[in-house]
């Protein structure tokens, strides 16, 4: 069991904890999805739990003889060295045995040991780092996005395994698909705390709707309750203030004067019984709904005249001695949103350099419409200057795109000083917000996206999936998620 009481993180006392007083339990083999937001935090409490970084506030307990193992984001980088290699490194007290049983649970051949890690697919890579982790044989797995450049037949072997592994699971996920297919809880980290809901990501969303709903009716009745109190007050003083003031259009006994003044006593202080229903009513009243920043995104475009925005015809490609494909047709129809799927090294990326001439094809030719205006996202997210702060990077022309630049970035989560914040010092998420940002500036009418969603919050890929069905231009886009695919896509088309 993992559990963890009160904590809280602040890596600027200067602006506020990043998330306060969370509590978090993980049962033995219970499988839990942690979502939220870019920057909310989900990697720092991962880190947290895993010992790895400090709390500002808070304690995390395991229980007796329960080992942790700990998968970071991005894991390879700079790792360089054989498969067995990291298995020393991250297990160096695993028995033999124990590393012959971590190969074998993941179907890794021991022969692969002494294969340069490097040199593995990115499928048998998240294997071997699996295999380093249970060789030290733990009893909770902690994994931040693992999924990462995963392609879909890799993504469909993690799910299956996770979800039948005896361990207990904590992932950071961004794919509704393996979300669905592994929690069996899923916890949001939003607003500086954590909130529980049992069942997958689709029932987190009905959840959630149902819950704010519920919050939304008992606000409206407050509020409706909090006016007729007001009303009445008010009435009821208009009517006191009445009872001394001299008739007019008759004779006025001073005698009665006694008898009003009583009365308007009477009235003033069932009026300020009103009114302390009200505040009482005020200090009583229900939680208002959190209603977040609605994320929208809309591209302005150039309108796309010709029916045909791209034409790639008979291509080939090669790279030594293996084909990555031959005679290949891609028709890109203004209108329609083609997916480039196909396993990790099918040649997706190597197909966009060719369409964008980057690259030359070995034959065949690309012919693209006169008046296409393109705006492209490559996975490695370095089309902008490192150096310059976000929003000069996105080099806004005028006044105005400077605010709609700010207004977009704020949307997806970068707001005040974080647009001001250089490139380089973003997370490859941030980065990826900002680049599509720097495509709603560029009013192209063509869009070519690789990996698009990769690194990206639940929240923005929503959004972004609702802006590229409402694109009136042409897009084609590789991506493994097949959410993602299934929602964007009027055509697939399939790379072997």
């Amino acid at each position: 069991m993992l559990q963890a009481f009160g904590l809280s993180y602040s890596p600027d006392p200067r602006v506020g904890p990043l998330f306060e007083n969370v509590d978090f339990s993980l049962d033995p083999g219970e499988k839990v999805a942690l979502v939220g937001r870019n920057g909310a935090g989900k990697s720092i409490l991962l880190r947290i739990l895993a010992g790895r970084l400090a709390a500002s506030h808070g304690r995390v307990v395991r229980g007796a003889g329960d080992a942790l193992g700990y998968l970071p984001q991005d894991f390879e980088q700079g790792f360089e060295g054989s498969l067995a290699d990291l298995l020393e490194l991250t297990s160096p007290d695993a028995p033999p045995h124990a590393v012959a049983r971590a190969l074998h649970r993941l179907r890794l051949d021991p022969s692969r040991l002494q294969q340069q890690y490097s040199s593995l697919s990115l499928g048998e890579r998240m294997r071997g780092a699996l295999a380093a982790l249970l060789a030290a044989e733990p009893s909770i797995l902690l994994l931040d996005e693992p999924t990462n450049h995963l392609d879909v037949s890799a993504r469909e072997w993690l799910e299956r395994f996770l979800s039948t592994c005896p361990e207990a699971v904590l992932i950071v996920c961004h794919d509704r698909t393996v979300i669905n297919a592994v929690a069996d809880r899923v916890v949001e980290l939003e607003r500086g705390g954590l909130t529980s809901y049992t069942g997958d990501f689709n029932a987190m969303v009905e959840a959630k709707q149902r819950r704010d709903a519920r919050q939304q009716e008992s606000w409206e009745r407050h509020k409706q309750e909090d006016r007729r109190l007001r009303i009445a007050a008010e009435e009821t003083l208009q009517v006191a203030a009445k009872m001394t003031r001299k008739p007019t259009g008759r004779t006025y006994d001073p005698k009665f004067k006694a008898f009003y003044a009583g009365k308007q006593a009477r009235l003033d202080k069932r009026a300020k019984a009103i009114v302390s229903r009200v505040e009482k009513g005020r200090e009583e009243a229900p939680e208002k709904p959190y209603v977040g920043d609605e994320v929208t995104l809309r591209f302005p475009t150039r309108p796309l005249r010709a029916a045909e925005a791209l034409a790639g015809r008979r291509l080939k490609k090669s790279y030594g001695g293996r084909c990555l494909f031959d005679n290949l047709n891609v028709t890109l129809l203004r209108g329609s949103r083609i997916a480039v799927v196909g396993p990790n090294g099918a040649g997706k990326t190597t197909l966009f350099r060719l369409l964008l001439g980057e690259e030359s094809p070995d034959a065949g030719e690309v012919v693209w419409a006169s008046d296409a205006k393109v705006a492209t996202l490559s996975q490695a997210r370095d089309a902008l200057n490192l150096e310059l702060p976000a929003i000069r990077a996105l080099e806004p022309e005028s006044s105005e795109e400077d605010r709609f630049a700010r207004t977009a970035l704020a949307r997806l989560g970068l707001r005040g000083e974080a647009a001001d914040r250089p490139v380089g010092v973003l997370s490859v998420g941030e980065r990826t917000k900002v680049e599509i940002v720097s495509m709603l500036l560029s009013s192209a009418n063509v869009l070519l996206l690789d990996e698009p969603t990769n690194h990206l919050d639940l929240v923005s890929v929503q959004a972004l999936e609702s802006a590229l069905m409402e694109f009136p231009g042409a897009i084609l886009f590789t991506s493994h998620d097949r959410s993602f695919v299934e929602r964007v896509a009027t055509e697939v088309l399939e790379l072997a």
